[in-house]
C-alpha cells in the first residue's frame, strides 16, 4: 500500500522494523560479561510477536496537542441554540442531519488547515465522546483490501476505535483525506511524529460474517 500526502504538514504512515541484530548482541554482552543477569527472552526472539510487529503501519500525530476527553449530547437539530442552552453546552456541531452539543476545549478550533482558499477542522466531534481526528494523508494501491484502524500498543489512553474502512468509505474520504476516531478518557500529551495507532489491510473474506 502506498499513501498520497493531501496536506503539507501530513506525517504518512510507516512500517516498523524489528533490530535483531541488537537484541543478539544485548543477549551477548548480558551472557558474556555478568554472572547472574541474562537476556536470552527477548520480544525479539519471539517469532509471533516479530511478525505482529512488522505487519501493517504505524500512523503518526502530524502536530502537538493535549487531547482531553469531549463528552458530547446528541440534541434536536430543529432549535440548536435553545436545545444546547437546556445541557448547558456552549457549541454546537451539525453531523448527517443530527446535532451534538458539546463544551469548547481549545484543540477543538486551534488545529484548522489551510484547505484551499479556506480552512479546514483537523478534529471533527462524531458523538458519543469519539472525535475525527483527520491525517492529511490518503492511502492508496490498496484495492480491493480494506482499511482496518486499531490502537497503538504505546498510546493506549488516546482510545482510537477499531474500525474498517472498505473502498467505498475511502472513497468518501478522498476531499478531507484519512481520518481515525479517537474517544481520549484522560489528559493525553502527544507529540508531532509520535505513534498515534496502527493500520492493517484486510481481504473481503474477513469482513464476511459467520
Amino acid at each position: 500500500m502506498k499513501f498520497e500526502r493531501i496536506h503539507p504538514w501530513a506525517l504518512v504512515p510507516e512500517q516498523r522494523t524489528v533490530d535483531i541484530e541488537a537484541a543478539k548482541e544485548r543477549e551477548r554482552l548480558y551472557r558474556e560479561n555478568f554472572r547472574h543477569l541474562r537476556a536470552a527472552r527477548q520480544p525479539e526472539f519471539c517469532a509471533p510477536w516479530n511478525l505482529g510487529q512488522r505487519v501493517g503501519w504505524r500512523v503518526f500525530s502530524p502536530v502537538d496537542v493535549t487531547l482531553t476527553a469531549l463528552p458530547q449530547i446528541e440534541i434536536s437539530a430543529e432549535d440548536t441554540e435553545a436545545s444546547a442552552g437546556a445541557v448547558g453546552k456552549q457549541e454546537v456541531w451539525l453531523r448527517g442531519g443530527t446535532a451534538l452539543a458539546m463544551d469548547r476545549p481549545p484543540w477543538l478550533h486551534l488545529y484548522e488547515f489551510r484547505d484551499g482558499d479556506g480552512w479546514g477542522s483537523m478534529f471533527v466531534p462524531n458523538g458519543q465522546g469519539s472525535v475525527e481526528w483527520r491525517q492529511g494523508w490518503m492511502p492508496d494501491d490498496f484495492q480491493p483490501l480494506s482499511v482496518m484502524t486499531f490502537p497503538s500498543e504505546e498510546l493506549p489512553e488516546l482510545g482510537v476505535l477499531v474500525g474498517v474502512l472498505t473502498p467505498a468509505s475511502l472513497d468518501r474520504m478522498q476531499s478531507t483525506g484519512f481520518s481515525i476516531a479517537i474517544s481520549p478518557r484522560t489528559d493525553v500529551d502527544i507529540r508531532r511524529g509520535q505513534e498515534i495507532a496502527r493500520i492493517v489491510l484486510v481481504g473481503p473474506e474477513s469482513l464476511r460474517a459467520s
